[in-house]
């Protein structure tokens, strides 16, 4: 026999013959499926009966495991029926106490195909053209993560990781290859599928970033810069990384064009004084207004102090959990945005922290903004359940080289 079955196991599991096709998407049992796709995934032997039994009713004490199998795998076998083939019933052999595909039939699967096509693009090293076409059309077969409805359970995450590991690094090595040929627009659509699927991925970002810059478009390549340390820090808890610091401050440097005429740059400055409470400022811009801060006590022989506040866990003095956590610091900071002096700046130190900059205060001042905060916040929002705590500390002066000596 030459039939042939197309298989699907990116995202949905689909088997395909001719114009049938059968999902799991359909509202059969998950058994049902499970029991289909573990035979297919190891299609190339027959697997015991005990391994299948312990597969799906690991945790149960079925009297009659073996027969309870016979009836699943006989739902199993009405479930091809559906694929309009006159010997489906013998898709799936039985043999001395194990089931297994039968090789008459040949099973064709995106996921051999995906990484037939991965080979094939690692052995060619000098045609970048035919090398991107390999590798985007391996790039297309990935449509979800392996059997994602079952993504939770035990036997397909290890092969759900190595396939995943094997996508990004399909999705990086076409990457880096369209970013050096300039061709923007595909590396635009690769990242953005990508990132559906691999959320944390930074480099994704970076090339995007590359991108919006390389074709002009500076303001949204600082708004997604924005977007990712926001969503980075929210969700990992973590800062970004050198090199798309080192992105942020090549567009900051680039992102306005030169104008002659002071009268026209004034009104651009002066486009946003409502009165929209303090500033809230990237960590890398609080630094640089912390340094100034520093020359000018130095000069002025006034004081100013920093203020660190933290969200703990009411229970553990930990971080919170991330729901708690997102709440609670998406409340605090409209707590500081509209509580204290409109000239004042403040940042996102870490995960479960906010850093302010109060200029102009002594030890007792400070303390009793950062406990005015405090209060305010337990006034406006008392059903999230954390505790704040505080810290104040005196900005050490710097005195300007220029005015020594």
């Amino acid at each position: 026999m030459n039939e042939e079955f197309r298989v699907t196991m990116f995202g949905e599991f689909t088997i395909e013959h001719g114009e049938s096709v059968i999902s799991d998407q359909s509202n059969r049992s998950k058994k049902v499926w499970t029991l289909l796709e573990y035979i297919i995934v190891h299609r190339k032997r027959f697997v015991s009966q005990d391994e299948l039994i312990e597969l799906l009713w690991s945790d149960s004490n079925s009297r009659d495991p073996i027969n309870t199998l016979k009836v699943l795998m006989h739902r199993v076998r009405t479930t091809l029926e559906d694929l309009d083939f006159e010997d489906s019933r013998r898709m799936i052999l039985y043999r001395n106490g194990a089931y297994g595909w039968n090789q008459d039939f040949n099973c064709v699967t995106d996921v051999d195909e995906f990484q037939r096509l991965i080979y094939e693009s690692d052995l060619e090293t000098e045609d970048d053209a035919r090398r991107i076409a390999l590798l985007l059309q391996a790039e297309n077969l990935y449509q979800g993560h392996f059997l994602n409805k079952k993504a939770s359970e035990p036997w397909v995450i290890p092969i759900s990781n190595y396939y995943r590991t094997l996508y990004n690094r399909v999705v990086l090595d076409l990457a880096k290859i369209l970013y050096e040929h300039k061709k923007f627009e595909q590396l635009s659509s690769v990242c953005q599928k990508a990132i559906l699927f691999e959320p944390y991925e930074e480099q994704l970002y970076i090339y995007l970033i590359q991108v919006l810059i390389c074709t002009g478009h500076l303001e949204k390549a600082l708004d997604l810069y924005h977007h990712v340390t926001e969503l980075f820090m929210r969700e990992l808890g973590v800062t970004p990384s050198e090199e798309l610091l080192a992105l942020y401050k090549d567009v900051v440097k680039t992102i306005k064009t030169p104008e002659l005429n002071l009268s026209v740059i004034k009104n651009k400055l002066d486009e946003c004084k409502e009165n929209i409470g303090c500033v809230f400022c990237e960590y890398e811009f609080f630094k640089l207004v912390y340094r100034l801060e520093s020359r000018s006590i130095g000069r002025t022989g006034d004081t100013s102090f920093l203020c660190l506040i933290s969200v703990v866990d009411r229970n553990t003095v930990g971080i919170p959990s991330r729901r708690v956590l997102n709440r609670a610091m998406d409340a605090l900071k409209t707590t500081i945005q509209f509580n204290i002096r409109s000239g004042d700046v403040f940042t996102r130190y870490s995960v479960n922290q906010y850093l302010i900059l109060l200029p102009y205060t002594t030890s007792d001042s400070a303390n009793m903004v950062a406990q005015r905060l405090l209060k305010i916040y337990r006034k406006e929002f008392p059903n999230i359940s954390i505790i704040l705590k505080y810290s104040t500390q005196e900005i050490s002066p710097k005195t300007d080289r220029l005015m020594e000596g």
